[in-house]
């Protein structure tokens, strides 16, 4: 299983995981992009969480996606 696959899994379950805990999709997926940009910067610095959010961000509006990214 890929990075990828696991990642779509995870938001996948903090998706279903938001009724049961008096929250709504976007708050819970809120949350986890929160903790995971924590661990992130913990692991690779702020910089390179800027960089990496800043690139994302752009990203969003692309009409190409990142294979790697979708499997």
């Amino acid at each position: 299983m890929s990075k990828w696959s696991v990642a779509k899994e995870t938001v996948e379950a903090v998706s279903q995981l938001a009724a049961e805990n008096a929250a709504d999709e976007a708050g819970m997926l809120e949350a986890l992009i929160s903790t995971a940009l924590v661990s992130l910067n913990t692991h690779k610095g702020k910089e390179y969480v800027q960089s990496f959010i800043d690139y994302e961000v752009t990203s969003l509006n692309q009409i190409h996606h990142d294979v790697q990214r979708l499997t």
